[in-house]
């Protein structure tokens, strides 16, 4: 509620009644356009890229057009050619897989949700190296939790 009311006392030059409803409004035009510019390298002036030794580094420029062409949304065709229509959580899947020796590239990369990521992944890699992954995902993640946690 205070940050509400901070922020009604920031905007009141452009929302001079404190009207709720706009005020709303800029605070998620603002939240979106924040973690689009740090997630999905939304910009409206492009940077020059910088190279990268990381071949799972994927370019703001590659993100921007691939967000473009897939239109924010699933690229997952399923066998009866109906596309997958989610647009939440979306992750960027290298086509042909880094560890084959894919790049970051418009053409090798999409966005797929979740579930189509991980399942296109076990069927390239199989399901029990994958089951593996996850694993050592979740251990890595426990032992972060746990140090977060101790005293400094």
């Amino acid at each position: 509620h205070d940050k509400l009311r901070r922020l009604q006392e920031l905007l009141g030059h452009r929302v001079p009644a404190g009207d709720l409803d706009a005020v709303l409004e800029h605070a998620f035009d603002a939240a979106i356009s924040q973690i689009e510019k740090r997630k999905l390298g939304a910009t409206d002036r492009p940077r020059r890229a910088r190279p990268s030794r990381d071949p799972r580094h994927i370019p703001a420029r590659v993100k921007r057009a691939v967000r473009e062409r897939d239109q924010d949304r699933c690229a997952f065709v399923g066998d009866n050619g109906k596309r997958c229509d989610a647009r939440h959580g979306l992750e960027f899947d290298h086509v042909i897989p880094v560890a084959r020796g894919g790049e970051s590239t418009v053409a090798n990369v999409r966005q797929l949700c979740r579930a189509h990521n991980q399942y296109v992944a076990e069927r390239e890699f199989g399901q029990d190296f994958m089951k593996g992954k996850r694993q050592a995902a979740v251990a890595i993640g426990m032992r972060a939790a746990l140090k977060d946690r101790r005293p400094a």
